[in-house]
């Protein structure tokens, strides 16, 4: 059952690979630099990797948030109701 699952997955997957591939390449790349930039303002390399792995993990939890909003639609108030 779960190669079934799998093979569905792929399927459903495989089209999108590439385009996420390079959006999650700029990203990295854009990190990379903000890194680096860092390193130039001598704050220690630990410090940075968990500074930017706290951001990028509450980015990530605002755009999911964002994206049940929107298929969540508008809220109901008392007057729509």
């Amino acid at each position: 059952m779960a190669t079934d699952f799998t093979n569905r997955m792929n399927a459903i997957f495989e089209p999108w690979e590439l385009i996420l591939f390079k959006r999650l390449e700029a990203a990295d790349d854009i990190a990379a630099k903000i890194q680096q930039e860092a390193g130039i303002f001598s704050i220690p390399a630990n410090f940075r990797q968990k500074y930017m792995q706290e951001k990028i993990i509450d980015m990530i939890d605002q755009i999911a948030e964002q994206r049940e909003n929107k298929q969540a639609g508008p809220k109901r108030t008392e007057a729509t109701k």
